[in-house]
């Protein structure tokens, strides 16, 4: 498996978990800037993420072992922060 991908997977995830919250908010009638930063924040990851997957050489990508580990590690911990707001009740 390509660490680029793993990678960019991860930062996908962590921008999907600020923006989905932030959009369902925006949906819901909260206009603040707060909202809208956190909307454009994790739109922009998602983006980039994509563009960095598509125009980076996966051969030529260098990241330690750790730093990717911390970053799928971020991603679990944001995806599961996000589920667990959704979820009415908890």
């Amino acid at each position: 498996m390509e660490r680029l991908y793993v990678y960019n997977g991860a930062l996908s995830v962590i921008g999907l978990s600020l923006g989905f919250p932030a959009v369902r908010s925006l949906i819901a009638g909260d206009h603040s800037i707060p909202v809208l930063l956190m909307t454009i924040g994790g739109g922009g990851m998602i983006v980039s993420a994509g563009y960095e997957s598509l125009r980076t050489d996966p051969d030529e990508f260098e990241i330690s072992t750790a730093t990717l580990f911390a970053f799928v590690g971020a991603a679990c911990l944001s995806l599961l922060g996000t589920v667990l707001s959704a979820v009415p009740g908890i």
